[in-house]
């Protein structure tokens, strides 16, 4: 097993090389009558001090594929952005299968903002949401959020490799329905997701149900003065490009932009596809109206009834018969 240099010379991995050497000089010194612990002071400042060595071991380092970490054995990657990576992994006991959230690129400082993403979905209990199982401290120091693996395809996923120009209307209906249905259950518990779109929206396909994930810019209860946490543009509605406090009218505008994705339209100039049957058409457009004040109010009406007669108007059925998405 290769040993954590780091750990060695009692620092984290973004030390800088000034800092790395004033601590192998001070180890070294203090370590001078111990054979064993001058050793490894040694080994760590020769692989740490040599910008070469010390870029090949960070690399290694980050290697986690078929690697234990507490509880967890690393799987696969499965996806990688600006928070860092996402692994398929499984607990070494039960063999339960767990999707785990590697902060890889957060500074320690930033670390509230994985624990935050924790604390906003710990205690919620929905088939649409991934339960969170906990924190995980990487050998790097950094953090991780271990969940529920959900397996699927993302709904970009599932346009990208087999949608290309636009996602059979019904089939957009029935996601959007599932989707209401957990931004329900959300505001009623004060949650804002604040990034709805087709990369944070997870199709099972077979039980045609969906399952909504990333909770990073989402918020607990915000208040007037809350400024947003971020935003995806063309799926972030006005408010949140200006960074003003979210509300649950926020999610609905990320929803009616991601319904326009899925139709297969333009998210850049907002156009909902010609070809949109005539009372979705009218849903879409209620929910991305630039006034969020203008938006359907989530306290005042269903949204889960609405697109229910939506359905009935368009398809003349509330429900798709487990209509078979491609594969």
């Amino acid at each position: 097993m290769t040993p954590n240099h780091y750990k060695t010379l009692h620092l984290d991995p973004g030390a800088d090389p000034e800092v790395l050497k004033a601590a192998y000089k001070v180890l070294a010194k203090k370590h001078g009558s111990d054979d064993r612990k001058l050793k490894a002071v040694e080994l760590a400042g020769e692989v740490l001090l040599d910008p070469d060595q010390r870029a090949e071991y960070d690399r290694q380092q980050r290697k986690l594929v078929g690697k234990i970490v507490g509880e967890y054995r690393f799987l696969e990657k499965i996806a990688e952005g600006g928070f860092g990576e996402t692994y398929k992994a499984e607990h070494v006991l039960n063999k339960k299968l767990a999707c785990i959230k590697y902060a890889l690129n957060l500074d320690p400082e930033d670390e509230t903002m994985l624990i935050e993403e924790a604390g906003t979905i710990w205690d919620l209990r929905h088939y649409g949401i991934p339960a969170v199982k906990g924190l995980l401290r990487m050998p790097d120091n950094k953090l991780a959020l271990v969940m529920s693996y959900v397996p699927g395809l993302t709904l970009a996923q599932y346009i990208e490799h087999h949608y290309q120009t636009g996602m059979d209307a019904e089939h957009v209906a029935w996601i959007t329905e599932r989707v209401l249905n957990i931004l329900k259950y959300l505001h009623m518990h004060g949650v804002v997701h604040g990034d709805v779109k087709p990369q944070n929206i997870i199709i099972e396909a077979e039980k045609h149900t969906v399952v909504v994930v990333d909770y990073g810019l989402s918020m607990i209860k915000p208040k007037g003065t809350t400024p947003a946490k971020g935003y995806t543009p063309y799926f972030a509605a006005p408010e949140q490009e200006a960074f003003s406090p979210p509300i649950p009218e926020t999610d609905l505008y990320g929803l009616g932009m991601t319904m326009i994705f899925a139709l297969g339209g333009d998210v850049e100039h907002v156009n909902v596809p010609p070809n949109t049957p005539k009372a979705m058409c009218a849903f879409i457009k209620s929910l991305i109206r630039r006034d969020p004040l203008k938006r359907p109010k989530v306290w005042q009406v269903d949204l889960c009834e609405t697109i229910k007669e939506v359905r009935q108007q368009d398809f003349g059925r509330t429900a798709s018969g487990m209509k078979p998405l491609k594969v």
